[in-house]
């Protein structure tokens, strides 16, 4: 007779005989509170991930020009605002992109290789500058998924990456390493 087998046995047969603890019934209330003011929200998360944002044109030209070799999406309204590219993507030091969505709960940018000039300009270059509109503003990202069902419908572009802040990673002994796997800066600019 083995003691503590049965003692094992008897506790598990007590725990099937009591009757089991049925979970809340599910409600339709929200998860997360919801955001009074998206845009501040959205500041206040771009810039606690390390997210630059340029509030003025003064202070947009001053910031690019700190880079030397510029690379654009070439859509209008980049091309408007920074004028044409004069480097490509692989030789730039700043690349800059439109973007779908900003999310303002999580501080993060959404763009498409449709919005952003292809896959390569929001990875490569080491500081990447989003030109945004306030209209592209929206609460959640399930709020940004469902207006990018409705925008792309049948035809998606071939990527969509949801960038929140700069590159980062903490794998090695956990120190973290900014621009580890794509821009070590990442800022915001509303064109309107």
């Amino acid at each position: 007779m083995n003691v503590a087998r049965d003692n094992i046995l008897r506790r598990v047969h007590a725990a099937l005989s009591a009757e089991a603890l049925r979970p809340v019934a599910p409600t339709s209330a929200p998860v997360f509170p919801p955001i009074t003011d998206p845009e501040a929200r959205f500041r206040a998360e771009f810039v606690a991930l390390r997210g630059e944002i340029i509030e003025n044109a003064a202070t947009l030209r001053a910031f690019v020009n700190g880079f030397a070799k510029i690379a654009t999406d070439g859509s209008e309204l980049t091309n408007k605002i920074i004028g044409e590219p004069n480097a490509g993507v692989r030789e730039c030091d700043l690349g800059v992109t439109g973007c779908d969505y900003l999310v303002a709960q999580t501080g993060s940018i959404i763009v498409s290789t449709l919005s952003a000039g292809g896959r390569a300009l929001s990875v490569l270059p080491p500081t990447h500058l989003v030109i945004a509109q306030h209209e592209q503003m929206v609460g959640d990202l399930a709020s940004a998924t469902a207006l990018l069902r409705k925008r792309y419908d049948k035809h998606w572009p071939s990527a969509l990456s949801v960038i929140t802040g700069p590159s980062r990673t903490a794998d090695i002994e956990k120190i973290l390493v900014m621009g580890a796997h794509g821009p070590k800066r990442l800022a915001l600019y509303f064109a309107d």
